[in-house]
């Protein structure tokens, strides 16, 4: 595991649950509270993107990052087609059936018969895998280990509860405003980087 690089955008987990904030009476347009957790979500992402420029920059390339996304897609929704897959990832099926190919090829990925249709094959993660996924895991705890020094448990329980809750409500929130204008609010949906587009 030693020397292996985290992808900053892929080292930021997912919850694997959680329900969505529902509406409350905080006050959006006047809280500065609210805009204090706008400011610091932008600074995040753009530190996140300094950081996995300096990784592109280390690595080359971008391979590391969409093959975690893949095979944590798969360990996760799997087997699965890959028409799923692309859906999933949020990617196009011409993209993702090369991607996929590659991890196969490599050993990461296996091609199984579709029990329910045996014209299509599924794709599922194989132990090889999942030791690459087992082996970046260990790397992300140990890079947000470093990121965390210094906090008591007590506070990495309420900050990782109030994360979850807090990506559950922005994906909700924000899949409702592309979905269509919400009363009272503009009806263009927000850029996280900060701008309204």
């Amino acid at each position: 595991m030693r020397g292996l690089m985290v992808d900053p955008a892929s080292a930021i987990a997912e919850p694997d649950s959680a329900e969505p904030l529902q509406c409350g009476q905080l006050d959006w347009a006047d809280s500065s509270s609210v805009a204090g957790v706008a400011d610091s979500v932008v600074d995040l992402l753009r530190t996140v993107r300094r950081a996995k420029a300096r990784l592109l920059a280390a690595t080359g390339n971008d391979v590391e990052s969409v093959t975690q996304v893949l095979l944590r897609t798969v360990a996760a929704e799997g087997p699965i087609r890959a028409s799923a897959l692309a859906v999933s990832v949020h990617s196009d099926l011409s993209t993702v059936s090369r991607q996929t190919a590659a991890l196969v090829a490599g050993g990461l990925l296996e091609r199984r018969a579709d029990p329910v249709d045996g014209r299509a094959s599924l794709l599922a993660v194989t132990e090889a895998g999942q030791a690459v996924l087992s082996e970046h895991g260990q790397a992300r705890a140990a890079f947000f280990a470093q990121v965390l020094d210094g906090w008591d448990p007590q506070e990495l329980d309420q900050f990782a509860r109030l994360l979850q809750r807090f990506t559950a409500a922005y994906d909700h929130t924000h899949t409702a405003w592309m979905a269509g204008p919400i009363p009272g609010h503009p009806t263009e949906s927000p850029d996280p980087e900060g701008a309204i587009v």
